[in-house]
């Protein structure tokens, strides 16, 4: 798979560039309403790894792509690096609370990600990596306050029926624990192809939304 590079690292498909800081907002066509978003310009100037692009974070989770290189994960093996435990605001229907802004990623991807990411890499020599492959997940989408999308968009005026959609979540909902040591075969073996089941993202209807 082709992964943009800017020097030697590698930049994932998510991530904003320099170039995309202004907000704003408007219909986004992956959240099905209004969302706080930005402007699309990847490649332009630097990018800013640990600051997603609203935009795009909200795309790879509701049409189901990779975090890193920004390929379908359909019928493909996909993987959670991400720490996310059991939350208690999960919307109504959940069935394990376990929520990630993080979106998912192919096996082999993940196992690029350990190769450049420096959060990875301290949690592999902390030991405290965790890997989960993803067998079955659902959609959910955030509605943001009003003080929150006023804070990175200063001429929004807030109504009382606004109801603005900020970044997308994943909810785990079938998994399987794994380790680094079955991550690293993704080289040797390739992807198992194992396919995951995926449940269609709904429109949100209030705080975090999950589809009945």
């Amino acid at each position: 798979m082709k992964i943009a590079c800017f020097g030697n690292a590698a930049v994932p498909y998510t991530v904003s560039w320099t170039g995309e800081e202004r907000q704003f907002v408007g219909v986004c066509p992956h959240a099905r309403g209004l969302a706080l978003r930005m402007q699309h310009a990847p490649g332009i100037g630097k990018p800013q790894f640990g600051k997603p692009h609203s935009d795009r974070q909200r795309e790879v989770i509701a049409r189901g792509l990779c975090d890193l290189c920004g390929k379908p994960l359909k019928n493909r093996t996909k993987v959670s690096l991400s720490h996310a435990r059991g939350r208690t605001n999960a919307a109504p229907g959940s069935t394990t609370g376990i929520l990630q802004v993080e979106p998912l990623l192919h096996r082999e991807c993940a196992l690029d990600s350990m190769k450049f990411c420096p959060s990875l890499k301290r949690d592999l020599a902390a030991r405290t990596l965790m890997i989960r492959q993803v067998n079955r997940y659902a959609v959910q989408f955030a509605i943001m306050a009003p003080e929150y999308i006023q804070h990175y968009v200063a001429d929004y005026e807030p109504s009382p029926k606004d109801r603005i959609v900020g970044h997308a979540k994943v909810e785990l909902i079938r998994w399987i624990d794994r380790d680094f040591d079955w991550l690293s075969q993704a080289q040797k073996s390739g992807d198992d192809c194992r396919q995951a089941e995926r449940v269609d993202a709904a429109v949100p209807i209030g705080g975090v939304s999950l589809e009945p």
